[in-house]
């Protein structure tokens, strides 16, 4: 793990960097909101701040985390290893007993335990994991360590309060939180060279024992860059305050983006986040919730079989529920770090089998008093436009590996299944459930069609004549290596 020559860019294996969470600060103007709690311990829809950063380290790959502890050390140290042995990680404990001298000397703390880049963040920081693997993925000349910036100055909740970084480029030419002229906000998520801990006994002999003192050391030998983190989430959490506001901006994230129809954007999901929020301070798992919709959609279905109006109408309002409910699964699985893909995959199975109970128990309702053939045709039309509309999206992703173009006219067509089980429910209180299962199984039959149009192949257009096709020797240098940057002053020791 030696630093290469200065200029080269430099790309690691997720287990060649180990993480550093800052957690040793008393956290004194949130104490008030978190029943006392050191910092690090304060609970966060169903986790620890510090549970929380520790499985964001995980998610990005990274496989050791050092947790430097400070003040109330015993205790945070206890819940350290009960995260270590809860997740099966491995997290371990650095104490730093001259933690009131400010953070860096926590980072300082763990240079006993590293010997090349790492990672290093604060505990009371909420952030988007990609995060890290941006700093991962990102250049970085031998002996440099580069800052996760925030670009979106407006976006920055308690600006005042925040560290203003000033860039050239994406070199760092000052960081400090009284800075008068800045162009981004430090998130204080780093990829770090183990020359940090020079820097840091510098500004430490300096009389500064803050991290951005030795940041400052850094700057002034061209050894800080930095790394804008675009669109990606994070907030600085150290007061009731940011807790309420960063509590209000996760749970506005936990969305399935372009997955989520009208429906689900507008109705189900203002719903379904509340419903998370609370159950995330449970032990409900998000598998168990994707059975407990499903059981609300097969309920609806026998209800709907019963006939008449007031079951169908019951019937309408459990498979709304149900819909519902269906969006807290994935929505708590974000929340607690517990995605995988067999849970999107479970939940997926379900949905489709719960489709069938629903469009079997509104055809037998319908048939019961309309015994026709053409009843369970009609029936058969709708399960099968029903389970056409997600299997056609899922089998395009499979054979192209990419997702499904949204060309025109599929994008204008309402079907997917939120719409559909909103139709339905509409249809229950109307007391025509039959009609607007005709509905939304049309639907679906339309957008299949038009997927079909959207995702035939594309012809190229002819010029009049054909290509003209040059062949490139493989191993020949088409752009040529930028020259070697004068080396760096080092620091003395």
């Amino acid at each position: 793990m030696r630093s290469r020559p200065l200029g080269a860019s430099t790309g690691f294996a997720a287990e060649d960097v180990p993480a550093v969470i800052l957690a040793a600060g008393s956290g004194t103007r949130i104490s008030a909101g978190n029943g006392g709690r050191p910092k690090p311990l304060t609970r966060f829809l169903g986790m620890t701040l510090l549970e929380r950063a520790v499985l964001s380290c995980r998610a990005a790959g990274v496989e050791t985390v050092y947790v430097v502890v400070g003040f109330a050390k015993d205790e945070v140290a206890a819940h350290v290893n009960r995260l270590a042995a809860k997740h099966d990680f491995d997290v371990r404990v650095i104490h730093n007993p001259w933690w009131e001298e400010g953070n860096g000397t926590s980072a300082l703390a763990s240079a006993p335990y590293i010997d090349g880049p790492f990672f290093l963040m604060m505990a009371d920081h909420l952030f988007d994991p990609t995060i890290i693997s941006m700093l991962r993925a990102a250049p970085r000349a031998a002996e440099t360590s580069l800052l996760a910036v925030d670009k979106r100055v407006r976006g920055v909740f308690d600006l005042d309060d925040a560290t203003k970084v000033e860039l050239d480029g994406d070199s760092l030419v000052s960081i400090d939180k009284e800075l008068g002229a800045y162009d981004a906000i430090d998130t204080g998520i780093f990829l770090c060279d183990p020359v940090l801990f020079s820097a840091l006994r510098l500004a430490q002999r300096r009389g500064e024992g803050s991290l951005s003192g030795g940041m400052r050391q850094l700057i002034q030998r061209r050894l800080a860059g930095s790394v804008d983190i675009g669109d990606k989430f994070w907030i600085d959490v150290d007061t009731p305050e940011s807790l309420a506001e960063a509590r209000k901006r996760v749970l506005a994230r936990m969305p399935k983006g372009s997955m989520d129809g009208p429906i689900a954007r507008r109705l189900n999901r203002p719903v379904s986040r509340r419903i998370s929020a609370v159950l995330s301070h449970t032990p409900v798992t998000p598998n168990l919730i994707s059975v407990f919709s499903f059981l609300l959609a097969v309920a609806g279905g026998l209800a709907f079989g019963v006939g008449g109006y007031l079951w169908p109408l019951i019937a309408g309002v459990l498979v709304q529920m149900a819909s519902v409910i269906d969006g807290s699964d994935g929505e708590i699985a974000r929340l607690k770090f517990r995605a995988s893909p067999f849970g999107g995959w479970f939940d997926s199975i379900l949905d489709r089998y719960a489709d069938l109970a629903i469009v079997a128990g509104i055809t037998y309702g319908f048939w019961s008093v309309s015994p026709t053939p053409a009843t369970w045709i009609v029936g058969l039309f709708a399960a099968a436009g029903f389970t056409m509309y997600s299997y056609s999206r899922k089998e395009y992703q499979v054979s192209h590996g990419e997702p499904l173009p949204e060309r025109f006219p599929f994008i204008l067509i309402p079907a997917s299944r939120d719409v559909r089980i909103f139709i339905i429910f509409l249809g229950a209180l109307a007391g025509l459930a039959f009609p607007a299962m005709l509905l939304a199984g049309s639907l679906s039959h339309l957008a299949v069609a038009t997927r079909l149009f959207a995702g035939r192949p594309r012809k190229q257009r002819r010029t009049g004549s054909e290509p003209v096709v040059t062949a490139v020797d493989p191993s020949a240098e088409i752009f040529s290596a930028p020259a070697e940057p004068e080396r760096a002053p080092t620091f003395a020791e």
